[in-house]
């Protein structure tokens, strides 16, 4: 059982520009040194008003095996299924696939990240160790490719200044962890990394070793060695929040010391997170009784809520009897996205428990299984959507 204690430190004067005086006092701080006990939670608790699901069209040129990153645009979304990217319209129809695999001058071995261009919805596509970015038109069109500086897995973002990259530092020898570029990949700006370690013992890589997300016009970052977010603005870093996680984190020193079985069984390992609402949604893996749990901690910005969640099973759908919610990102300010396999919705609604369920509005009720029978059980995953106040 986790221990129930938990802290959420809020300052009221949590006005942006504090943060440039610097001190971490003026910043909202979740206390996370101590785990509160795992609990559930309706969707409602949180201020949710509506659902949609969106089911992604399935041919024979866009069949997925999963999801793991989807891209907003004003006309499109972008869905990355390893380094298979595919292009939607908001209705789940499928427009095309992105890019080619190959060795070719005009082709990618891997895909490390893709993002859409704000200004003109043109799509960028980095392959790291060919240190190679690939340039295509919103309808799919190679355009141009250019050099990336180093040879690295690369995260990226658009900014108004240029495009900044993070360096991940899987090997312990990246000496830049950020860089901004131009469209061209020139280099504007260069970030040294201020997390050296040495390479000691047989490693293994961390997915969201560094995590970039946007919440209304900002854009945020969290490293994996640091218990601080911050906020990227005029060519800078200014901090932004604090996820106090103790000497559960993942320093230079536990990274250089530690193995990677040790390094499980003592640091908290981020994968998600994002802000929605009012709140912040962290998402990790600690080790628990033998094995590496996956949690959430869900806390609001003004302190009066704050809890753990098994990601997997305790955001109850009390909106319309649905399957219970997963966060996997936030779509905008007061939208939060998941999604199901199709096989998963339809065993599901299949269920003795779904059938049972009683709901005060039985045609949101019947509207799910409407959609469950359209399916095949080898159809594409369908997108939730989550409304907010």
């Amino acid at each position: 059982m986790l221990v129930l204690t938990t802290f959420l430190t809020y300052c009221k004067s949590s006005n942006l520009e504090l943060a440039e005086i610097n001190p971490t006092d003026s910043l909202i701080t979740y206390d996370l040194k101590v785990l509160p006990e795992r609990t559930t939670l309706k969707l409602t608790d949180l201020g949710a008003i509506d659902i949609q699901y969106i089911p992604l069209e399935t041919t024979e040129q866009n069949v997925m095996t999963g999801i793991q990153k989807i891209i907003k645009s004003r006309n499109f979304f972008l869905i990355r299924n390893n380094s298979d990217i595919y292009m939607f319209r908001f209705d789940g129809s499928f427009v095309t696939k992105i890019g080619i695999r190959g060795r070719g001058p005009d082709e990618f071995t891997v895909v490390h990240d893709v993002e859409v261009n704000p200004q003109n919805e043109t799509i960028y596509l980095i392959d790291g160790w060919q240190q190679k970015f690939l340039v295509y038109s919103n309808t799919g069109e190679l355009i141009r490719t250019f050099k990336y500086p180093l040879r690295a897995s690369v995260d990226f973002e658009f900014t108004e200044d240029g495009i900044l990259c993070y360096n991940r530092n899987s090997m312990g020898d990246i000496e830049t962890s950020f860089i901004l570029i131009d469209t061209m990949g020139t280099i504007l700006r260069s970030f040294p990394n201020k997390y050296p370690w040495i390479r000691n013992f047989p490693t293994s890589a961390f997915p969201s070793e560094n995590i970039f997300y946007h919440y209304g016009d900002r854009l945020i970052k969290k490293e994996i060695y640091c218990d601080t977010l911050y906020i990227y603005k005029n060519k800078d870093f200014r901090p932004y929040t604090i996820i106090d996680i103790g000497d559960r984190r993942l320093s230079p020193k536990i990274r250089t010391e530690y193995d990677f079985l040790s390094i499980d069984q003592n640091c908290l390992i981020q994968k998600t997170l994002f802000e929605f609402a009012e709140y912040l949604y962290y998402r990790f893996g600690v080790y628990y009784d033998g094995r590496i749990e996956g949690l959430s901690f869900i806390g609001s910005k003004d302190g009066n809520l704050q809890i753990l969640l098994d990601p997997e099973k305790d955001l109850i759908n009390d909106l319309d009897c649905g399957p219970n919610i997963l966060p996997r990102t936030a779509w905008d300010d007061s939208t939060v996205v998941s999604w199901i396999d199709a096989f998963e919705l339809k065993t599901f609604v299949n269920s003795e428990f779904f059938k049972n369920k009683k709901h005060n509005n039985p045609k949101m009720k019947e509207e799910i299984i409407k959609l469950a029978d359209k399916l095949k059980d080898i159809d594409n995953p369908v997108l939730i959507f989550i409304k907010f106040k």
